[in-house]
C-alpha cells in the first residue's frame, strides 16, 4: 500500500442516508468511524438545500454519523449571487432558508433565477421558471443532480431541470453545488489534497461522479440510492467514465477499504 495521503468525498442522500427511511444505510456509520479512527482525510459533500448547513449536519450526527468535514451548496452560495434579489424555486424549507440569509424572493423584480429541488413541481412552475429565465442572464442551479429520489420514485433533478431551462431560453447557467468545479475545489481545501488523490463515493453517476472524473478524481458508485441497477448507467458511459468501483452500499465500500483494494486502484 502506498504511503501517499489519499482521501474521500462522500455523498449523503442515497449513499450514507436511505432515500425512503432517512436512516443510515448499512455500513455508513461504520465507514465514517473507520475514517476517523485511521485519520483518513474526507469531506461529506451534500446537495442539502432544505436546512441551514449547521442544522443539517447536526441531524446527521444525531443519526450516528460522526462527521468531521462537511460542505453543502449554502457554503458557497454568496460567491455566485451578489445581489439579494432572487426569483427562487424549491421547497418551502428552501425558500425559508434563503430568507434567513436575507435574500429577497421576488418574481417581478430580481437579478438572479435560483432553482433547487422539489417533488411537487408542476408545468406551471416550469413555465414560471422559463419566464423568469428570459428576464435575467444569471441562472443558478443549487446543484446538478440528474434525478431526485423520493419514497422509491425518481423525479427530474436540478441538473435535468436547468438543462430544460437552458434549452428553452438559450442561456447557460451556473451550478453552486455538485458537480461544479468550484464546489469540489472548496471541498478539496478542507483536506488539502489534490483531486487525483481523492475518491468520490456517490449514488449519482451522472450528477456527481462524471464531474469528479473530469477533474481527475476516482469514482465509486453505490447502488443504494437512485441507481438501482448498474446497467442503467454503464451502457451510457464511455470507457473512461466507468467508475473504478461499483458497490451495493457503504458496507461493501468499507470491506474494500479494509482490504486496501480501493487504495490500490488509485495508483
Amino acid at each position: 500500500m502506498s504511503k501517499m495521503t489519499r482521501g474521500f468525498f462522500i455523498d449523503v442522500q442515497g449513499t450514507l442516508i436511505d432515500d425512503i427511511n432517512k436512516e443510515p444505510i448499512d455500513g455508513a456509520c461504520e465507514f465514517i468511524d473507520f475514517l476517523n479512527n485511521k485519520n483518513i482525510p474526507y469531506v461529506v459533500i451534500t446537495n442539502n438545500t432544505k436546512e441551514k448547513s449547521n442544522v443539517f449536519l447536526e441531524s446527521l450526527k444525531k443519526k450516528g454519523l460522526n462527521i468531521r468535514n462537511y460542505i453543502d451548496p449554502f457554503s458557497i452560495l454568496t460567491e455566485n449571487i451578489k445581489s439579494k434579489k432572487v426569483a427562487a424555486f424549491g421547497t418551502d424549507k428552501f425558500l425559508e432558508v434563503l430568507e434567513s440569509f436575507e435574500y429577497e424572493i421576488d418574481y417581478k423584480n430580481f437579478d438572479s433565477l435560483v432553482v433547487s429541488i422539489s417533488q411537487d413541481y408542476t408545468n406551471e412552475d416550469y413555465s414560471k421558471m422559463i419566464e423568469c429565465a428570459l428576464k435575467t442572464d444569471n441562472l443558478i442551479g443549487m446543484h446538478g443532480t440528474s434525478t431526485y429520489s423520493k419514497s422509491g420514485k425518481r423525479y427530474p433533478g436540478v441538473g435535468a431541470i436547468m438543462s430544460m431551462i437552458k434549452f428553452a431560453v438559450n442561456k447557460d447557467y451556473k451550478v453552486v453545488g455538485k458537480p461544479s468545479h468550484s464546489f469540489y475545489e472548496k471541498a478539496k481545501e478542507l483536506i488539502s489534497l489534490d483531486f487525483k488523490d481523492i475518491t468520490v463515493i456517490s449514488d449519482d453517476m451522472i450528477g456527481d461522479l462524471l464531474g469528479a472524473i473530469k477533474l481527475d478524481m476516482k469514482a465509486c458508485l453505490v447502488l443504494s440510492g437512485k441507481v438501482r441497477n448498474k446497467e442503467e448507467v454503464l451502457s451510457t458511459l464511455t470507457k473512461k467514465e466507468i467508475p473504478k468501483d461499483i458497490c451495493k452500499d457503504m458496507s461493501e465500500v468499507l470491506e474494500l477499504l479494509k482490504k486496501g483494494e480501493i487504495w490500490m486502484k488509485l495508483d
